[in-house]
Protein backbone atom coordinates (compact mmCIF):
# COMPACT_ATOMS: atom_id res chain seq x y z
CA UNK A 1 0.00 0.00 0.00
CA UNK A 2 1.75 3.06 -0.88
CA UNK A 3 -0.44 5.39 1.82
CA UNK A 4 0.94 7.63 4.02
CA UNK A 5 -1.05 9.09 7.03
CA UNK A 6 -0.12 11.39 10.12
CA UNK A 7 2.51 9.39 12.85
CA UNK A 8 0.15 10.33 15.64
CA UNK A 9 -2.86 8.84 13.77
CA UNK A 10 -4.15 4.82 13.66
CA UNK A 11 -1.72 2.54 10.86
CA UNK A 12 -3.21 1.84 7.60
CA UNK A 13 -5.31 -1.82 8.72
CA UNK A 14 -7.09 0.79 11.75
CA UNK A 15 -8.40 3.11 8.44
CA UNK A 16 -9.21 0.16 6.62
CA UNK A 17 -11.16 -1.59 9.61
CA UNK A 18 -12.77 2.47 10.39
CA UNK A 19 -16.54 3.08 9.39
CA UNK A 20 -15.41 6.74 7.99
CA UNK A 21 -12.28 8.05 6.11
CA UNK A 22 -11.12 11.72 6.29
CA UNK A 23 -8.75 12.03 3.07
CA UNK A 24 -6.55 14.81 3.16
CA UNK A 25 -3.12 15.85 0.66
CA UNK A 26 0.18 14.98 1.13
CA UNK A 27 2.40 17.26 3.82
CA UNK A 28 1.70 19.68 6.95
CA UNK A 29 -0.44 22.89 6.56
CA UNK A 30 -3.69 24.17 7.76
CA UNK A 31 -5.33 21.39 5.77
CA UNK A 32 -3.82 18.79 7.57
CA UNK A 33 -4.04 20.28 10.94
CA UNK A 34 -8.14 20.91 10.25
CA UNK A 35 -8.48 17.62 9.32
CA UNK A 36 -6.78 16.24 12.43
CA UNK A 37 -8.70 18.28 14.91
CA UNK A 38 -12.49 17.53 13.10
CA UNK A 39 -11.62 13.89 12.20
CA UNK A 40 -10.76 12.05 15.87
CA UNK A 41 -14.47 13.19 17.19
CA UNK A 42 -16.05 12.15 14.02
CA UNK A 43 -14.05 8.83 14.53
CA UNK A 44 -12.60 9.18 10.79
CA UNK A 45 -8.61 8.89 10.59
CA UNK A 46 -6.38 10.65 8.36
CA UNK A 47 -5.09 9.18 5.15
CA UNK A 48 -2.93 10.72 2.73
CA UNK A 49 -4.12 10.84 -0.72
CA UNK A 50 -1.92 10.54 -3.47
CA UNK A 51 -2.27 9.69 -7.11
CA UNK A 52 -1.05 6.19 -6.77
CA UNK A 53 -2.56 5.32 -3.39
CA UNK A 54 -4.06 1.52 -3.50
CA UNK A 55 -8.13 2.46 -2.35
CA UNK A 56 -9.42 -0.46 -3.16
CA UNK A 57 -10.28 -2.52 -0.20
CA UNK A 58 -11.07 0.57 1.58
CA UNK A 59 -14.75 0.80 2.50
CA UNK A 60 -17.14 2.17 5.09
CA UNK A 61 -20.14 4.52 6.41
CA UNK A 62 -18.79 7.72 4.82
CA UNK A 63 -15.41 9.44 3.03
CA UNK A 64 -14.52 13.20 3.76
CA UNK A 65 -12.78 14.80 1.12
CA UNK A 66 -10.40 18.14 2.11
CA UNK A 67 -10.23 19.61 -1.05
CA UNK A 68 -7.49 22.08 -2.02
CA UNK A 69 -6.71 21.25 -5.50
CA UNK A 70 -2.89 22.68 -5.11
CA UNK A 71 -2.29 20.55 -2.07
CA UNK A 72 -2.92 17.40 -4.26
CA UNK A 73 -1.59 18.62 -7.33
CA UNK A 74 1.49 21.58 -7.65
CA UNK A 75 -0.51 23.29 -10.28
CA UNK A 76 -3.82 22.98 -9.11
CA UNK A 77 -5.51 20.43 -11.12
CA UNK A 78 -5.40 16.80 -9.46
CA UNK A 79 -7.29 15.08 -12.63
CA UNK A 80 -7.32 12.31 -10.95
CA UNK A 81 -8.97 13.23 -7.89
CA UNK A 82 -12.45 13.57 -9.57
CA UNK A 83 -11.66 9.93 -11.35
CA UNK A 84 -10.74 8.28 -7.49
CA UNK A 85 -13.67 9.58 -5.67
CA UNK A 86 -16.14 8.41 -7.89
CA UNK A 87 -14.58 5.33 -7.38
CA UNK A 88 -15.41 5.39 -3.60
CA UNK A 89 -18.61 6.82 -3.85
CA UNK A 90 -19.83 3.00 -4.43
CA UNK A 91 -17.50 1.83 -1.60
CA UNK A 92 -19.10 4.46 0.85
CA UNK A 93 -22.26 4.78 1.83
CA UNK A 94 -21.77 8.65 1.60
CA UNK A 95 -19.12 11.07 0.53
CA UNK A 96 -18.60 14.43 2.00
CA UNK A 97 -16.22 17.23 0.49
CA UNK A 98 -15.05 20.33 2.68
CA UNK A 99 -14.02 22.64 0.25
CA UNK A 100 -11.12 24.32 1.71
CA UNK A 101 -10.42 26.38 -1.73
CA UNK A 102 -11.90 25.86 -5.14
CA UNK A 103 -9.90 27.61 -7.40
CA UNK A 104 -6.83 30.57 -8.13
CA UNK A 105 -7.57 33.73 -9.99
CA UNK A 106 -4.78 36.08 -11.21
CA UNK A 107 -3.97 38.27 -14.13
CA UNK A 108 -3.16 36.94 -17.81
CA UNK A 109 0.33 37.19 -17.37
CA UNK A 110 0.09 34.36 -14.26
CA UNK A 111 -0.35 30.44 -14.60
CA UNK A 112 -3.41 30.52 -12.16
CA UNK A 113 -5.26 32.25 -15.08
CA UNK A 114 -5.26 30.03 -17.23
CA UNK A 115 -5.24 26.57 -15.50
CA UNK A 116 -8.73 28.29 -13.58
CA UNK A 117 -10.97 26.91 -15.83
CA UNK A 118 -9.80 23.44 -15.43
CA UNK A 119 -9.67 24.25 -11.19
CA UNK A 120 -13.28 25.06 -11.83
CA UNK A 121 -13.69 21.83 -13.88
CA UNK A 122 -12.55 19.77 -10.97
CA UNK A 123 -14.37 21.39 -8.13
CA UNK A 124 -17.51 21.27 -10.22
CA UNK A 125 -17.25 17.50 -10.77
CA UNK A 126 -16.51 16.81 -6.90
CA UNK A 127 -19.42 18.62 -5.96
CA UNK A 128 -21.71 16.65 -7.85
CA UNK A 129 -19.85 13.61 -6.79
CA UNK A 130 -20.89 14.51 -3.19
CA UNK A 131 -23.52 13.95 -0.85
CA UNK A 132 -23.10 16.88 1.41
CA UNK A 133 -20.58 19.55 1.40
CA UNK A 134 -18.97 22.71 3.45
CA UNK A 135 -17.16 25.40 2.91
CA UNK A 136 -15.04 28.66 4.47
CA UNK A 137 -16.28 31.25 2.93
CA UNK A 138 -20.28 32.66 1.78
CA UNK A 139 -18.73 33.86 -1.90
CA UNK A 140 -17.30 30.33 -2.28
CA UNK A 141 -20.83 29.05 -1.13
CA UNK A 142 -22.50 30.96 -3.87
CA UNK A 143 -20.82 29.29 -6.90
CA UNK A 144 -20.82 26.09 -4.91
CA UNK A 145 -24.73 26.21 -5.01
CA UNK A 146 -24.92 27.99 -8.53
CA UNK A 147 -23.36 24.98 -10.09
CA UNK A 148 -25.62 21.89 -9.31
CA UNK A 149 -29.63 21.35 -7.15
CA UNK A 150 -28.59 22.01 -3.57
CA UNK A 151 -27.27 19.33 -1.24
CA UNK A 152 -26.98 19.56 2.43
CA UNK A 153 -24.07 21.85 3.01
CA UNK A 154 -22.71 24.58 6.20
CA UNK A 155 -21.33 27.51 5.76
CA UNK A 156 -18.43 27.95 8.57
CA UNK A 157 -15.08 30.27 8.63
CA UNK A 158 -12.23 28.32 9.49
CA UNK A 159 -11.77 27.68 13.76
CA UNK A 160 -8.30 28.27 15.15
CA UNK A 161 -5.52 25.47 14.98
CA UNK A 162 -3.36 26.94 18.26
CA UNK A 163 -6.51 26.54 20.63
CA UNK A 164 -8.84 28.88 21.64
CA UNK A 165 -9.58 30.91 24.58
CA UNK A 166 -11.88 30.75 27.52
CA UNK A 167 -11.27 33.92 29.41
CA UNK A 168 -10.60 36.16 26.86
CA UNK A 169 -10.39 38.78 29.48
CA UNK A 170 -6.41 38.28 29.75
CA UNK A 171 -4.35 41.04 30.69
CA UNK A 172 -2.65 42.55 27.46
CA UNK A 173 0.54 43.95 26.94
CA UNK A 174 1.82 46.41 24.25
CA UNK A 175 2.89 43.75 21.61
CA UNK A 176 1.98 43.53 17.74
CA UNK A 177 2.37 39.53 16.75
CA UNK A 178 3.02 38.36 13.25
CA UNK A 179 2.20 35.09 13.07
CA UNK A 180 2.05 32.57 10.59
CA UNK A 181 4.35 31.02 7.60
CA UNK A 182 7.74 33.09 6.40
CA UNK A 183 5.97 33.87 3.42
CA UNK A 184 2.67 35.19 4.95
CA UNK A 185 5.11 37.31 7.77
CA UNK A 186 7.18 38.60 4.98
CA UNK A 187 3.75 39.91 3.43
CA UNK A 188 3.46 41.96 6.56
CA UNK A 189 6.60 43.24 7.35
CA UNK A 190 7.13 44.53 3.64
CA UNK A 191 3.61 45.91 3.45
CA UNK A 192 3.96 49.30 2.02
CA UNK A 193 7.88 49.76 2.56
CA UNK A 194 7.92 48.11 6.15
CA UNK A 195 4.44 50.05 7.44
CA UNK A 196 4.70 48.06 10.46
CA UNK A 197 8.27 49.28 11.97
CA UNK A 198 7.26 52.94 11.79
CA UNK A 199 3.72 52.10 13.00
CA UNK A 200 4.99 50.55 16.03
CA UNK A 201 7.43 52.60 17.45
CA UNK A 202 4.75 55.62 17.29
CA UNK A 203 2.39 53.58 19.56
CA UNK A 204 5.23 51.96 21.36
CA UNK A 205 4.01 48.14 20.18
CA UNK A 206 6.74 45.61 20.76
CA UNK A 207 6.62 43.35 17.72
CA UNK A 208 6.54 39.32 18.18
CA UNK A 209 7.44 37.11 15.35
CA UNK A 210 6.45 33.70 15.27
CA UNK A 211 6.79 31.01 13.03
CA UNK A 212 9.29 29.22 10.47
CA UNK A 213 12.86 31.35 10.36
CA UNK A 214 12.67 33.37 7.94
CA UNK A 215 15.90 32.82 4.81
CA UNK A 216 18.61 35.22 5.52
CA UNK A 217 18.43 38.54 3.90
CA UNK A 218 17.91 42.56 4.09
CA UNK A 219 14.39 41.58 5.58
CA UNK A 220 15.99 39.56 8.46
CA UNK A 221 18.38 42.06 8.70
CA UNK A 222 16.21 44.66 9.11
CA UNK A 223 13.90 42.64 11.63
CA UNK A 224 16.89 42.55 13.99
CA UNK A 225 17.73 46.18 13.40
CA UNK A 226 13.91 47.06 14.39
CA UNK A 227 14.26 45.02 17.50
CA UNK A 228 12.02 42.30 16.26
CA UNK A 229 11.25 39.68 19.10
CA UNK A 230 11.66 35.88 17.06
CA UNK A 231 10.49 33.47 18.54
CA UNK A 232 10.71 30.88 15.72
CA UNK A 233 8.05 27.74 15.09
CA UNK A 234 6.25 27.14 18.85
CA UNK A 235 3.91 24.59 19.56
CA UNK A 236 0.32 25.49 19.39
CA UNK A 237 0.06 25.93 23.15
CA UNK A 238 2.71 28.25 23.27
CA UNK A 239 1.30 30.55 20.57
CA UNK A 240 -1.89 30.52 22.25
CA UNK A 241 0.11 31.14 25.18
CA UNK A 242 1.73 34.42 23.34
CA UNK A 243 -1.79 35.42 21.65
CA UNK A 244 -3.21 35.35 25.21
CA UNK A 245 -1.30 38.42 25.95
CA UNK A 246 -1.07 40.55 22.58
CA UNK A 247 -2.77 43.49 22.08
CA UNK A 248 -2.57 43.26 18.27
CA UNK A 249 -1.73 40.92 15.33
CA UNK A 250 -1.11 41.73 11.39
CA UNK A 251 -2.03 39.90 8.82
CA UNK A 252 -1.91 41.27 4.98
CA UNK A 253 -5.10 38.93 3.67
CA UNK A 254 -8.03 40.74 1.25
CA UNK A 255 -11.10 40.84 3.25
CA UNK A 256 -13.42 38.72 1.03
CA UNK A 257 -10.77 35.67 1.42
CA UNK A 258 -9.87 36.31 5.57
CA UNK A 259 -12.81 33.90 6.52
CA UNK A 260 -10.22 31.23 5.33
CA UNK A 261 -6.88 31.99 6.88
CA UNK A 262 -6.36 29.93 10.70
CA UNK A 263 -4.15 32.83 11.26
CA UNK A 264 -6.82 35.66 11.30
CA UNK A 265 -9.37 32.36 12.84
CA UNK A 266 -6.64 32.45 15.42
CA UNK A 267 -6.30 35.96 16.52
CA UNK A 268 -9.69 36.27 16.65
CA UNK A 269 -10.21 33.40 18.89
CA UNK A 270 -7.87 34.87 21.51
CA UNK A 271 -9.70 38.30 21.28
CA UNK A 272 -5.99 39.58 19.62
CA UNK A 273 -7.13 42.64 17.69
CA UNK A 274 -6.28 41.80 13.94
CA UNK A 275 -5.08 44.57 11.64
CA UNK A 276 -6.09 43.14 8.18
CA UNK A 277 -3.28 44.73 5.27
CA UNK A 278 -5.24 45.00 1.78
CA UNK A 279 -5.88 47.18 -1.01
CA UNK A 280 -9.82 46.91 -0.47
CA UNK A 281 -12.03 46.76 3.00
CA UNK A 282 -15.84 44.87 1.88
CA UNK A 283 -17.90 43.85 3.82
CA UNK A 284 -17.43 39.44 3.72
CA UNK A 285 -18.92 36.89 5.69
CA UNK A 286 -20.25 39.04 8.92
CA UNK A 287 -16.74 40.68 9.01
CA UNK A 288 -16.86 45.05 9.09
CA UNK A 289 -13.37 46.58 9.25
CA UNK A 290 -12.97 49.07 11.98
CA UNK A 291 -15.54 46.55 13.89
CA UNK A 292 -14.06 42.93 14.03
CA UNK A 293 -10.72 44.17 12.63
CA UNK A 294 -8.57 47.36 11.95
CA UNK A 295 -8.51 48.66 8.78
CA UNK A 296 -4.55 48.80 8.05
CA UNK A 297 -1.76 51.09 10.36
CA UNK A 298 -3.71 53.82 9.73
CA UNK A 299 -6.24 52.44 11.68
CA UNK A 300 -3.98 53.02 14.60
CA UNK A 301 -3.08 56.40 13.77
CA UNK A 302 -6.50 57.23 13.85
CA UNK A 303 -6.90 56.21 16.61
CA UNK A 304 -10.38 54.14 15.18
CA UNK A 305 -11.43 51.99 17.98
CA UNK A 306 -9.49 50.80 21.07
CA UNK A 307 -7.57 46.92 20.74
CA UNK A 308 -9.62 45.83 23.28
CA UNK A 309 -13.16 46.50 22.00
CA UNK A 310 -12.11 45.61 18.28
CA UNK A 311 -10.66 41.97 20.19
CA UNK A 312 -13.87 41.42 21.69
CA UNK A 313 -16.07 42.12 18.53
CA UNK A 314 -13.34 39.54 17.05
CA UNK A 315 -13.86 36.77 18.87
CA UNK A 316 -18.01 37.32 19.39
CA UNK A 317 -17.59 36.81 15.66
CA UNK A 318 -15.63 33.73 15.92
CA UNK A 319 -18.04 32.07 18.36
CA UNK A 320 -20.24 30.45 16.05
CA UNK A 321 -17.61 28.46 14.26
CA UNK A 322 -15.16 27.15 16.89
CA UNK A 323 -14.17 23.70 16.60
CA UNK A 324 -17.14 21.84 18.02
CA UNK A 325 -19.20 23.56 15.44
CA UNK A 326 -17.71 22.06 12.80
CA UNK A 327 -17.62 18.89 14.78
CA UNK A 328 -20.96 18.88 15.12
CA UNK A 329 -21.90 20.90 11.16
CA UNK A 330 -20.32 17.86 9.97
CA UNK A 331 -21.93 15.01 12.33
CA UNK A 332 -25.39 16.57 11.49
CA UNK A 333 -24.30 16.23 7.43
CA UNK A 334 -23.54 12.43 7.74
CA UNK A 335 -26.71 12.33 9.80
CA UNK A 336 -28.68 13.99 7.02
CA UNK A 337 -27.70 11.66 4.15
CA UNK A 338 -27.97 8.69 6.10
CA UNK A 339 -31.78 8.93 6.68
Amino acid sequence: MKSSFLPEESPFLACMNASSLSLIPPGTGGVRDYASMVGHPLHAPLMELKHDTDTASLSGDFVLLHFSGYGFEKRGVPLWLVRRIRGLRTQFKAVGVVFHELFATGPPWGSAFWLSSVQRRIARELLLLSDFWLTNREDAARWLLAQSKAAPHRVLPVFSNVGELDAIDTERQRRLVVFGSAGIRAQVYEWADGEIFGSARRHGLEIHDIGPAMPEGPLTQRMVQEGVVAHGKLPAEQVSAALSTAAYGALAYPPDYVSKSGIFAAYCAHAVCPILLSKDYGQHDGLTANVHYMRGFGALDAATGDARTVGREARRWYEPHRVDAHVAALRALTSEVRR
